[in-house]
């Protein structure tokens, strides 16, 4: 059974793409067959892995506009990577779809009906949400099974936690009541910072065994890996940063 992961956060710059492209690569790594899909009109998971998103003739807009959706269409829009992984790609016209998608009907499912189509094809469906909670986001959350959300170890970031699971609650109430998180993934992680220590161990107080054993620590190759549009697991296997992420594929895997 497929498994259909959205990676939100309302908060932006806590790694929400660079653990969508890490993750997905480290789980392509252990045989997974997996698909990336870009629902943030910034395009960075689509960037990122080296798809140019202003060169592109259609994109997951043209999917969540169109009115007959096919597997044909929708495979005609999937960009094959040098990767062992896909892509729905995003690119900037998807900033319009908040509008135009609040006149349809059934519009906070659209993604969902997409998916289904193809999920077949994957093991794991990851999904990169923008940081904030429009129709894009709700799309995302509804077509999930379950929800990673990476948070920095900043002081705002931590505290904006309750709220964000205040905003899911609200999701799995209204809208997809099976929806689970998977877990908190602290990125950024400073292992020579006294408060980032004591920061996660207040995670760990108050969210249990809903924080990620593995923690994404600060390292540059992982910066680097993003300017060379690649995986790190495809830039650097020297890193802690492949390390990392390999470590949170193996707790993804063993959640199930």
């Amino acid at each position: 059974m497929t498994k259909t992961i959205a990676i939100f956060n309302q908060k932006g710059g806590v790694g929400k793409s660079t653990t969508a492209i890490n993750l997905g690569a480290a789980l392509g790594e252990k045989g997974k067959k997996i698909l990336l899909v870009d629902m943030d009109p910034q395009a960075n998971t689509t960037a990122g892995v080296g798809i140019d998103d202003e060169s592109l003739d259609m994109s997951i807009y043209d999917l969540l506009m169109e009115k007959n959706i096919t597997i044909e269409k929708i495979k005609a829009i999937i960009e094959k990577t040098h990767y062992k992984f896909d892509v729905l790609p995003a690119c900037i016209s998807l900033s319009n779809a908040e509008i135009t998608l609040s006149n349809l009907m059934s519009r906070e499912t659209i993604l969902k009906r997409i998916l289904r189509l193809i999920e077949d094809d994957y093991d794991y469906i990851l999904i990169d949400c923008p940081p904030s909670l429009g129709l894009l986001s709700i799309n995302a959350l509804v077509a999930s099974n379950s929800i990673i959300i990476p948070v920095s170890p900043g002081y705002f970031s931590a505290k904006g936690i309750k709220n964000l699971l205040d905003t899911i609650n609200l999701v799995q109430t209204n809208l997809k009541p099976d929806l689970q998180i998977m877990g908190i993934l602290i990125t950024m992680f400073d292992i020579r910072e006294k408060a980032s220590k004591e920061i996660r161990a207040n995670l760990i107080k108050i969210f249990g065994n809903k924080i990620f054993k593995s923690v994404i620590k600060v390292n540059a190759q992982i910066e680097k890996s993003q300017e060379n549009q690649k995986p790190i697991i495809y830039f650097d296997r020297s890193c802690n940063g492949y390390l990392d992420y390999m470590n949170v594929a193996n707790e993804v895997l063993k959640i199930g």
